[in-house]
This record gives C-alpha cells, structure tokens and sequence, in this order.
C-alpha cells in the first residue's frame, strides 16, 4: 500500500511537470529530442523548485536549494570549477587567509572524485615529518568530517593562528588493498620562506642533480638560478633536474626556471579561451648580459607531476631542450578566475587552457566521461594511442592531450611488502631515527656503498617489534631499511638537504635515468 501511494504522488508530480512542458517537447520513445532553448530550461527549473515548494512535506529553504543547484550546474561544466557557499563559509576567517594573516600547514591536497588526497608536502614544513604519504585521503578534520569541496576552500578551513595545531584523520590504501586510518597532528607555519630546492649536488662527475619540491613562492626561480651556479663551479657539464611530485604553483616561476634553458625569445607556454584577454604567449625574456645553459638535461616526471611543473617539463621538450625521463604527468593546466557572487558565496571558475610551445593541451581530456572516471584514470596507465601530437623544433614527435607523456617511459614501482607500509603507519622509523642521530651518515658514503651496520639495523627490528611490526631478516630487506631510515637519520642532522641529498643517493630511478644522459647529450648537440 505504502509503495503504491508514493508512486500515485510521485506520478502527479510528473504529471504537473509534463503538463507544463512547452509544445512538442512530449515527443515518443525513442525519437530524439529537439534542442532546447536557454529560456525553456529556465522554466523546467523554476517548475522543479515550485513543486519542491509546493508538494514537498518539509519546509525547505529555497536558497539552500538554488545553491545546491548551482554547484551542481559548475561541477557539471568541468571537474576543477566550483563553488564555495556562503553557508561553508567563514567571511572574516577567509578574508584574514587573503590578507595572509593566517597560516597553512604544508600539505598539498588535489580533488579526486570529491575528496581531499595529499599530493605532496611543502619541505621544511613539520608536516613533511610525520609520514603523511602522496594518496592519503584526509577524511577528518579536529573530528569532524570534511566539509570543503575544493582545495582553496579546503586551505582556509585548515589555516589558522601560527604554531598553533590541527589534528587531522587520513584515510591511506594499502598495497594489499586494505585501508588504516591513520591520526596526524600538524602544526600551522610560515612556509613560503623554505627553498623549493631543498637539494643541489653533484650526483657523479660532471653530473648535477637539482629537485625542485613546487613553484608555490616568489623566490623558486633565483633559488634554481644558485643552484646551478654553484654546480657549474664545481664542473657540472650535464644535469638530472627532478620534478617528480611537484604539484605546481606560479607560472611566472615556472616561465623563469624553463627560461634558464631556453633562448631568449622561446615560447614557454601559450593561452587561448572564450575570451581576448585570456589568449596570451608567454616567451623567455632576460637581460642582455645572459644566455641560456646549453649542458644536457633528463627531467624526471612522474603522475605527480602537475600544473606549472608540466609547463616546465613540455618547454623543455617541445624545444629539444631535456630529455623528458619517467611516467606520463597528471595533466592539469588550466585557467582560473574567481567571481563573487550576491549572497557572498565564491564562484571558482575555468576561462582557458594552456598549452606547450608546439601546441599540445596538457589539461587532459574530462567532456563525455563522468567526474568519477576523471579522477580515477589521473594515475592510470596510459600510452600514445589516439592521443593528439605535435612537432618539436628538432621535429621529433611528442604527445599531448593528457599531461606530458616522457621520452623514456619508466617501468611502474614494484610494490612494497606489508611491512614497510605499517612501519610508516606508526611513524616507526621517523621515531627511531629521532633517537639515534649518531647512527647518520654522509651521503658521500653511501653513494660508496655504506649502509647502516647490521646493528643498527637489528636495533631498528626490535623497536619495531615493540610496536607490534614484524620486519624480515635478511638482505632484501635490510636494503630496503637502509632505503627507509638514512633518509630519516640525514633528515634529524642536516634537515631537508640532508633528506632529499640522502634519497637521491639511494633513488633506483634516478640511476636508471643517468643511463639517459647520452640522447640527452644528443639532443643539445641539434
């Protein structure tokens, strides 16, 4: 009786809306419908939102209603628009965080599929310390449930005071495919003072290495400009530039960093949209007392690779200036506007795409596929098949229509066993390496073949064991130790130089991409 009724009242509901149609719209199964206009659509929603008003047994706020009704229209028009209500939103909490009078906590968060997933960690930060992973989804914040629905939204709802903490609850997949939430306490902090090239040395002779970790302050350029002085006096004469998980930030810094590469006059990066204004081409430009640096380059990418990171990463080989070395980047490169709206709610919108100096769009593709999908194939595999391309100046082919797809395609990681992933579960290493900085050593001896003694690294397995984590015995695993705590023990003495240094040392990947370096040679000699 109960399900007959509500079908009866649903099907007047109908009845009213079809009713109201314009003529012709009631067309028969399976023919097509004409288009419609602006207008009659107009109307089917403002049929919509009076039957709600009418018929439905709630007293519903129309409002509430019409907003919800227009994040749906912007979520609608591509995966990266929104909307921030003015019900979510805080007016003096969000106008301190403009005029930066509060802070973050250094933690990089993308979107996928509607929730909040750390891409990467500001260096320097406290947060960068308390093995908070790339994939871990935040799902909590002080208890409570997450409520932003975009990344800017997002930042002011976790910035505040400085060296004041917010707990936060993270949700992290495993290799097996289990899920541990995990409770993470991080501190607010001035961040835009730590170098985004936390590392600059000499990998070999004549082999530089420099990482860049983002683009996000105003000093990221003139930090790579010394690094590379400083190398160059010490006999660089090729170059391994990584930008593996660099999430992006300012394009101006990312145009000046490409430009320490390229001639002056070099297209770095185009724009084009609805609009005039929006379409603009970005080229090098320097003083006349400078040139670019002509050594070989293999840039490291991998699917964290992202916005202004891919515009640095397609300059230099749309131009033959790097051999691109890794796995396809995320891409992401759009335009964005912001538009207040009456009520003071905040309309975060696309006007453009930005493409590489030989054309190709970086943005991958997000019409005719759900915003699901879209998320869920960022780090998918993907190959050259169907994907649009282009030209380089030395007219090699390269792709686009989905981030920057590499020159040299690098195999995926092997997965870690169970027990690595538990043992940064618990921040197990990080304690421990905190306890036993005497047990640090250079990265210069490590590059030689030292590792921890075995038993330092017994030590680390009963401390481990304490805190309910069997690790193996053996030297598959005692390679993988090293791999895990010398990073941490050169974090504890020399910081994030110390880190990052010790990391490329041991990197696999950054070893095979030396094997690189002679196509990249052949590249600068075009």
């Amino acid at each position: 009786m109960t399900r007959r009724i509500v079908r009866r009242v649903a099907l007047g509901a109908v009845a009213a809306l079809v009713i109201a149609l314009p003529a012709g719209a009631q067309e028969g199964a399976g023919k097509a419908y004409r288009p419609r206009t602006t207008y009659e659509d107009l109307q089917m929603l403002s049929g919509v939102l009076n039957q709600l008003r009418i018929n439905h047994p709630d007293s519903l706020d129309t409002h509430v209603l019409l907003m919800a009704a227009i994040e749906g229209l912007v979520q609608a028009a591509d995966p990266h628009s929104y909307v921030i209500t003015a019900a979510r939103l805080d007016p003096e909490k969000e106008k301190a965080w403009r005029e930066n009078k509060l802070y973050p906590v250094g933690i990089n968060f993308e979107y996928y599929a509607g929730a909040p997933v750390v891409v990467g960690l500001t260096p320097g930060s406290q947060a960068s310390r308390e093995d908070i992973l790339p994939g871990d989804e935040l799902i909590a914040i002080e208890g409570k449930t997450v409520q932003a629905t975009s990344v800017d939204e997002l930042d002011i709802a976790l910035a505040g005071p400085k060296g004041s903490t917010t707990s936060l609850v993270f949700e992290r997949e495993r290799e097996d495919g289990s899920v541990v939430q995990l409770t993470r306490t991080v501190k607010r902090e001035k961040l835009n003072e730590a170098s985004a090239v936390p590392t600059a040395f000499m990998l070999k002779p004549g082999v530089g290495y420099v990482r860049i970790t983002s683009f996000d302050n105003d000093h990221v350029a003139d930090d790579v400009h010394g690094a590379l002085g400083r190398l160059e006096k010490q006999g660089m004469t090729s170059l391994v530039l990584d930008l593996r998980d660099n999430p992006g930030g300012r394009v101006d810094q990312a145009a000046d960093v490409a430009g320490e590469f390229l001639p002056a006059g070099a297209v770095v990066y185009s724009s084009e949209g609805r609009k005039a204004d929006v379409a603009k081409t970005v080229k090098v430009s320097r003083s006349m007392f400078r040139s670019e640096r002509k050594f070989p380059i293999v840039t490291l990418v991998n699917d964290g690779t992202a916005s202004a990171a891919e515009l640095v990463a397609g300059a230099l080989q749309d131009h033959d200036r790097a051999l691109i070395w890794g796995r396809p980047t995320f891409g992401k490169s759009l335009l964005m506007q912001g538009f207040p709206l009456p009520d003071g709610s905040i309309f975060e919108m696309v006007i453009g795409h930005v493409k590489t100096p030989c054309g190709r769009i970086i943005q991958r593709d997000y019409r005719g596929i759900t915003r699901h999908d879209y998320y869920r194939r960022a780090r998918a595999e993907r190959d050259t098949i169907g994907r649009p391309s282009c030209r380089t100046d030395g007219g090699r082919t390269v792709y686009g229509g989905g981030g920057i797809y590499p020159d040299i395609r690098a195999p995926r990681r092997a997965a870690l066993p169970g027990w690595v992933g538990e043992i940064g579960e618990g921040a197990i290493a990080m304690r421990w390496a905190a306890a036993h900085a005497s047990s640090a050593t250079t990265a210069d001896a490590v590059a030689g073949g030292a590792g921890l003694p075995q038993a330092s690294l017994d030590d680390f397995r009963k401390f481990a064991a304490a805190q309910g984590v069997t690790v193996p015995t053996g030297a598959p695993a005692d390679s993988l130790l090293n791999r895990i705590l010398l990073p941490r023990l050169a974090d504890v003495k020399s910081g994030d130089e110390g880190y990052y240094h010790m990391r490329a040392v041991l990197d696999p990947e950054i070893a095979a991409a030396l094997e690189a370096l002679p196509k990249a040679a052949e590249l600068a000699a075009r």
